[in-house]
């Protein structure tokens, strides 16, 4: 890890668990061995509504199914599949016939559950204002429903602080693949050598800017040992606030 202060003129940060984190207080369910943001509770509802008749348990794992196989086929591409059909997927394997609209229903009805669920850490937002003054800064991060992203910066007020914001739903690709980190560079119009990326996400942010010759910042806010096969970050910190030791 680099003990030199970084000198450049774009700083690329992700969204969640970096710029904004999902309130601590919200538990999590197990279904299909897959562990939830209880943000999926809204979905009983939802699901007694729209879904008569059907079971909540089944509906959970149809959802839960479809996200697993989703991951699993991830990988070499990273091609990110829209909030919206992740639903479609699942109500189709429950039998929906044409469930296009009742998906869209249903994505932006969780959308709305999980933007309610994220708070900016005291020091963020001046952090931003202070960085803006002498950086260029944007944002690049793995969602699948872009409005969504651009909703949260919005209700946190911290929007006006980015000259871009690029989210996977709007790309098609999520990090690591070095397209998203490609487009975010030719957007800010820098080569990589002058930009910064800051993530909390060691494979997806560390690994993946590495990729494309990003100098890059990990937030390890558990201070957690990476494995030894783990790309190893420029720089670590614990908070996003101690990013003032890097570049100042």
């Amino acid at each position: 890890m680099s003990t030199k202060r970084w000198q450049g003129e774009v700083l690329l940060f992700d969204l969640f668990g970096t710029v904004v984190q999902f309130t601590p207080q919200v538990p999590t369910v197990e279904v299909a061995g897959t562990r939830w943001r209880s943000a999926m509770g809204w979905l009983r509802d939802a699901a007694a509504r729209e879904l008569p008749g059907v079971l909540f348990d089944d509906v959970l794992a149809a959802i839960a199914h479809v996200t697993q196989e989703i991951v699993r086929l991830r990988v070499p591409e990273y091609h990110e599949v829209p909030s919206r059909e992740r639903f479609r997927r699942a109500l189709h394997r429950l039998g929906v016939e044409e469930p296009h609209e009742m998906a869209e229903r249903l994505s932006v009805a969780h959308m709305r559950n999980l933007a309610s669920m994220t708070a900016l850490p005291a020091g963020h937002a001046d952090l931003l204002a202070e960085l803006a003054t002498r950086y260029r800064l944007a944002l690049v991060s793995n969602f699948d429903h872009a409005s969504t992203a651009r909703r949260v910066l919005a209700m946190h007020d911290v929007a006006r602080f980015f000259e871009m914001v690029l989210i996977s739903d709007d790309h098609g690709r999520r990090k690591p693949h070095p397209a998203i980190f490609e487009a975010a560079l030719r957007g800010m119009r820098v080569e990589a050598s002058h930009a910064l990326f800051i993530g909390d996400s060691l494979d997806e942010d560390v690994g993946g800017a590495q990729n494309v010759g990003l100098t890059t910042v990990w937030i390890n806010a558990k201070g957690e040992a990476p494995s030894a096969d783990a790309p190893l970050p420029d720089y670590t910190i614990a908070r996003l606030t101690e990013l003032r030791s890097i570049v100042e």
